[in-house]
């Protein structure tokens, strides 16, 4: 059996183990901007778009009094065209939601507004977290020049 630990061994330990987080951290930050970049902007491939505002509702299945409500707007001039929400549970790991499919869906095909549910991909020690978003994205557009058509008259 090992004595306990001295003062010293446990400040190392924790710094060691903060060291590991903030590696971890740093990788998933290179990994989304990798995907962002993969994604391109979103007004170079969606020029008409005007504005990008997803509701969300994040919730455990139950029910809880800890649920998240926001509205995200999206700053078009800097946005890729890629959607991922992160997990707002602080013992989720590796948590979030890609709704990038269901929103570049809806604006190629014009939809002014798009609804859908999502379980978190993460986990939360050995279980898988429990968390579900649910979003409304509402997208406006530029008015698509109409050109009347001319008329020969004889």
């Amino acid at each position: 059996m090992r004595p306990s630990w001295s003062v010293t061994e446990c400040m190392m330990s924790l710094a060691s183990r903060r060291r590991e987080k903030d590696v971890e951290r740093e990788e998933r930050r290179v990994q989304r901007v990798q995907r962002e970049s993969a994604a391109g902007k979103l007004l170079t491939r969606f020029p008409d778009v005007t504005s990008v505002d997803i509701a969300v509702h994040e919730a455990r299945p139950e029910g809880c009094v800890s649920d998240s409500h926001y509205i995200r707007r999206i700053v078009l001039e800097h946005a890729p065209a890629l959607f991922e929400v992160p997990c707002s549970y602080p013992s989720c790991e590796d948590g979030g939601y890609d709704i990038t499919r269901d929103v570049i869906d809806a604006i190629a095909n014009r939809a002014p507004k798009v609804e859908g549910e999502r379980p978190c991909r993460g986990r939360c020690g050995a279980l898988d977290c429990t968390r579900v978003l649910r979003f409304v994205v509402k997208v406006t557009y530029r008015a698509r020049d109409v050109r009347p058509s001319s008329s020969t008259s004889s």
